[in-house]
């Protein structure tokens, strides 16, 4: 192995090992304090009330650690969707642009392609559904009757104090590398990177109870422009000499089916999106 190889294996491993302390310390099961303050996750990073770090674990298994940086509770809205962007020691995070260029793979920009790691699309959950008070939206299974479906996710983080969530994801850019925990990754709001209603929804609509590679077809389909018979054509090399079909003939059955419903679903966003102003208003 050369040494620049074995220097990049030290240091996925110290990020490896940093990550695993950082989530020792963190809180995993959630609560809501009513008497605190509610701020966007982002606006509050913004204004330096939270510290906010994804570590993406592979294409659909991450960790978010939020810190409130304050010396008082607030309770944390997340957005339903989230993306993580990897940050390139050369190119730093791409330019944000929308679906038709900045969710493109590394066959249409071969460059960047070849050096950038897929981007990772889904939502936030409570790790092993740890969540008493919370209200979560989308499919990672928690949803309080304290707190009414508006497309938001709301908790309470103590004063100088960390939660850890669980992040479930798929990947946004066919052709290009898997992500690692090795890599630096930063968390963003999903529509801040596409206008796409239909892959909105179904970065929102992602659940780890649904079967992975349908939603990975799915997103494929939608965020890179893949057709149907492109994906049935895809192969997995990671079996040398025998290559098989990535996805099945099922799954890629069940990932037209999750893309219609997103359509479907779509259709009612702007009803969806006043809903959840009206909340964070009062």
């Amino acid at each position: 192995m050369s040494r620049r190889k074995l220097y990049h294996v030290a240091f996925c491993c110290l990020l490896g090992v940093a990550a695993f302390g950082a989530s020792r310390g963190a809180i995993t099961k959630l609560t809501l304090n009513p008497d605190a303050p509610v701020v966007d996750l982002f606006e509050g990073k913004d204004q330096g009330q939270f510290d906010v770090r994804l570590v993406a674990m592979n294409a659909h298994e991450g960790r978010i650690f939020i810190t409130n940086k304050t010396d008082k509770p607030l309770s944390v809205s997340v957005p339903a969707g989230l993306v993580g962007v990897q940050v390139h020691p050369q190119f730093g995070i791409p330019q944000q642009g929308g679906i038709g260029n900045f969710f493109g793979n590394g066959q249409q920009n071969p460059q960047q392609g070849q050096q950038q790691n897929q981007s990772v699309g889904g939502n936030a959950g409570p790790m092993n559904g740890n969540g008493v008070g919370v209200g979560f939206q989308n499919g990672n299974g928690f949803q309080n009757g304290q707190m009414q479906g508006n497309g938001l996710n709301f908790f309470s983080i103590p004063p100088e104090k960390t939660v850890q969530l669980a992040f479930n994801s798929v990947c946004l850019n066919y052709g290009r590398r898997e992500p690692h925990a090795g890599l630096k990754y930063e968390l963003v709001k999903a529509d801040s990177l596409t206008t796409d209603p239909v892959l909105l929804q179904l970065l929102e609509d992602y659940s780890p109870r649904t079967n992975r590679e349908a939603q990975q077809a799915a997103a494929w389909h939608l965020a890179n422009g893949l057709s149907w018979d492109k994906i049935a054509q895809l192969k997995d090399e990671k079996v040398p000499g025998d290559p098989r079909p990535l996805f099945t003939a099922q799954q890629i059955q069940a990932g037209r089916q999750l893309a219609e419903q997103a359509q479907k679903k779509a259709a009612d966003r702007p009803k969806k999106v006043d809903a959840v102003r009206s909340v964070v208003a009062k």
